[in-house]
């Protein structure tokens, strides 16, 4: 009888879903008890199996950052081999010019989009030339690599709606304008489908753009998205393309500051004790795990720090929410008791 190898049994109905055993979990548990799982997941893009391109369009690398600075008890290893695993990153690579271009897959099997897509302006986001020289767009590039990329990922919510480059602008007729640039999510503008790609745009593998917003994203959101797809798995999506145990929870109702607001005591000015909602908090309008999941290596959110949430993880994030310390009315959705 033959031996049987952790090759033979490491197979894509073997590998665990994360996303999936996120829905399950409470928010954390997985990064803090399945460490080995999710750095096992990072490592099929680090040992060349899976080609990561990633793009930066109008982006301030702020998702970037979120990523590169976020801590994980025994993974610290696993996450920066992925990191310089990654074939092309404007920000990342180790070399420029030409010699970064020849790191550019033409047909990456994930593509990762940072920023949102100027689409009026094109000229505004470049990268490398076209064979008449011209600064080619970015606008090009996501299109082309797009075609033949097994999964797309939007990260952050610039790239998944537009986010602040999509804000208004000048004399901009209404809310939900495409700023100065035309900027548009990769499927998404504000809340209306379409963006860059449109509505029915589907990957090689058959799933449409994988949204993770977040100004900047969530580091646990993204590694844990990115870990699903490496491991063989889809993540199961919402009306607005994000993973759904992600994005779920309401803001407001699963808030630290919640009893606050039962006892009606609220804070008069941001920075203030109590509960924010006086003061522009827009966590019932807002959906996601942070409030339990929270940054900065699992010490604080937003609004333990005395800041209102901004809805930065909702379609049309700036202008749904702006002016962001003021008590919005009609924001959208709104979350509810029953």
């Amino acid at each position: 009888m033959g031996t049987t190898t952790q090759a033979d049994t490491d197979t894509e109905e073997t590998r665990p879903n994360l996303a999936a055993m996120a829905d399950e979990l409470d928010p954390g548990e997985v990064m803090e008890d399945h460490a080995d799982d999710v750095a096992a997941a990072l490592e099929r893009a680090t040992e060349g199996g899976v080609e990561v391109t990633w793009l930066q369009a109008q982006s301030c690398t702020g998702c970037t950052m979120s990523v590169l600075q976020a801590e994980f008890t025994g993974m610290e290893e696993a996450i920066s081999r992925f990191r310089e695993a990654v074939s092309f990153h404007p920000t990342l690579n180790t070399v420029g010019g030409e010699q970064a271009m020849e790191h550019l897959s033409a047909s990456p099997d994930i593509l990762i989009v940072e920023g949102s897509i100027p689409t009026e302006v094109p000229r505004a986001a470049t990268l490398g030339h076209d064979e008449q020289g011209e600064p080619r767009p970015i606008l090009d590039w996501v299109v082309s690599l797009a075609e033949d990329a097994e999964y797309v990922v939007a990260i952050g919510s610039c790239s998944s709606y537009g986010g602040l480059p999509a804000a208004k602008a000048g004399n901009a007729p209404d809310k939900g304008g495409r700023g100065p640039t035309g900027a548009k999510g990769l499927q998404f503008t504000g809340q209306d489908e379409g963006g860059v790609f449109g509505p029915d745009f589907e990957s090689e593998a058959g799933v449409s753009v994988i949204n993770i917003p977040g100004c900047p994203v969530h580091p646990d959101h993204f590694l844990l998205t990115v870990g699903t797809l490496l491991n063989g798995h889809e993540p199961e999506l919402d009306d607005e393309g994000r993973p759904h145990p992600f994005f779920e929870p309401n803001v407001h109702a699963t808030c630290p500051l919640f009893d606050e607001f039962v006892d009606g005591d609220m804070a008069e000015h941001p920075g203030d004790d109590g509960c924010l909602a006086e003061v522009g908090c827009a966590g019932f309008y807002a959906f996601c795990d942070d409030s339990h999941r929270l940054r900065n290596d699992g010490t604080s959110i937003c609004r333990t720090a005395g800041a209102p949430c901004i809805g930065c993880v909702e379609p049309d994030f700036w202008d749904r929410f702006s002016p962001f310390y003021e008590k919005g009315d009609s924001r959208g959705e709104i979350w509810d008791e029953d």
